[in-house]
């Protein structure tokens, strides 16, 4: 009687301790650290505060933490260091940032919107540039713009002085005339007409600077099932915000800290689908991001920037898609 009472006491404490220890691991919360994913003033990146604020994330089961940044070129030594998980940047920065930490684009989130050359009033023609100095970001994709825009007109860059200036500075340049001509997109381009500065040479001809959705490659080897969440709630929100314009703007102003009716929307930017994504990465389409990446990887190695034609295949991954 003795043994079978200690029998069942022990059996009991047994139970006792497995329902414990299943209540603790059914309370204990996700232990991984949130996805950081760097965002700056641009009308495609609020669709990560759009997800954010409409609990897309959470509803898909991945915790982000958007970390804003001023400048975007910002972005690139903390996603190559690994500070930041994620990132939205064109393919021309991220074959820069490959070079020293592997990336891994999962995705095209906006056509680039518009990029362009902007001038002072004095400056009536692309000729009246021979002698001046042009800001533009050296090393970069958008180089292109300004010796596309040279050739146009017969000069090559030889003819002007090229400076490394941040799209962001373009009107502070221009205003102190430490250029005469600087390279700039949204929104600094609109704050740049707004203050009678006009554009001399637009980058509609060219189409490629797409915007794509670029993860650190460990964070997609670590954690596979977050990224394929994330593309869930980010296309989600792709949808929503095209119905919810003016939202946009509020959840924007909110985390900016600034003014709703400060947040420019720009309606020459298109937002990409999941069914625009899948049109992209259809490596057969002339005008695929596999084409885009391969022309903007030519170019770099042109100018002696990177020294061998990167991978597009190994770069470019859509089996995250939703």
């Amino acid at each position: 009687m003795k043994r079978n009472f200690l029998t069942k006491i022990a059996l009991l404490l047994l139970l006792t301790g497995i329902l414990t220890a299943c209540a603790q691991l059914q309370t204990t919360p996700n232990l991984k650290p949130p996805l950081r994913v760097a965002f700056t003033q641009w009308w495609g990146d609020y669709t990560l505060l759009i997800a954010q604020e409409s609990g897309f994330f959470e509803k898909y089961g991945v915790q982000v933490e958007p970390v804003y940044y001023d400048v975007f070129s910002d972005t690139f030594p903390d996603l190559a260091a690994g500070q930041i998980d994620v990132a939205f940047l064109a393919v021309g920065d991220i074959i820069n940032i490959d070079r020293s930490a592997p990336m891994k684009v999962v995705a095209v989130l906006d056509n680039g919107g518009d990029n362009a050359v902007i001038v002072g009033p004095e400056i009536n023609s692309i000729q009246d540039l021979k002698g001046k100095i042009i800001g533009v970001q050296i090393g970069s994709q958008y180089e292109m713009t300004v010796v596309k825009m040279l050739q146009s007109a017969n000069m090559n860059t030889s003819d002007v002085t090229i400076v490394a200036m941040n799209p962001e500075d373009a009107v502070a340049a221009l205003k102190n005339g430490q250029v005469q001509a600087a390279d700039t997109r949204e929104p600094y381009l609109s704050n740049a007409l707004s203050n009678g500065y006009k554009t001399i040479y637009p980058q509609e001809q060219l189409h490629l600077f797409p915007d794509t959705i670029v993860f650190h490659r460990s964070t997609v080897e670590e954690r596979p099932e977050d990224v394929r969440a994330f593309l869930k709630a980010w296309f989600q929100a792709v949808e929503y915000r095209m119905q919810h314009q003016g939202e946009t703007r509020d959840i924007a102003a909110k985390y900016l800290g600034i003014n709703a009716k400060d947040v420019l929307p720009d309606n020459n930017l298109r937002l990409y689908t999941i069914e625009d994504n899948k049109a992209l990465f259809d490596i057969q389409k002339v005008n695929s991001i596999y084409s885009v990446t391969k022309i903007t990887s030519d170019y770099l190695i042109s100018i002696g920037v990177v020294a061998e034609e990167i991978d597009t295949l190994e770069l470019l991954d859509p089996t995250y898609l939703p």
